[in-house]
């Protein structure tokens, strides 16, 4: 293998992880405030969530050779953009459940739910193709 051949594959390998904490990050978004708490398993979870979503996604699309189309990348951006306008006071609250819960319940998420919904959707296409690339890399 050449080294223009190693550098396809090694931006190819750091595109697919990337893509698949983000996708990870996106199914915690789609869930409801008690399920999100549980995977977070209560500790900083809007906070986690908050950070986890923004470094993953924006890791994507800046990734060098993106699979994605223009529609998918805006739709990321879109996502993001929201996510980056949950207010400090949801996301910084005391390390307690009850505070998980109520943070995780506020109304600022209600969109970025049904949004991370439609773009796991929106993405089943190019998750099926990482999926694919992944499990041929680790076989």
């Amino acid at each position: 293998m050449n080294e223009a051949e190693k550098k396809g594959v090694e931006d190819e390998d750091a595109y697919a992880n990337a893509y698949l904490h983000f996708h990870k990050v996106l199914t915690v978004l789609s869930e409801d405030a008690e399920v999100q708490c549980q995977i977070v398993g209560y500790f900083n979870v809007a906070w986690e969530i908050k950070d986890d979503a923004l470094s993953n996604g924006h890791a994507v699309l800046n990734t060098v050779d993106a699979q994605l189309s223009e529609q998918q990348k805006a739709r990321i951006s879109q996502l993001l953009e929201h996510v980056a306008d949950i207010p400090d006071t949801v996301v910084n609250v005391p390390n307690l459940r009850e505070a998980h819960l109520r943070a995780m319940s506020d109304p600022c998420w209600i969109p970025i739910r049904a949004q991370a919904k439609q773009l796991i959707a929106v993405l089943s296409t190019e998750t099926d193709r990482v999926n694919a690339v992944l499990n041929t890399k680790r076989s």
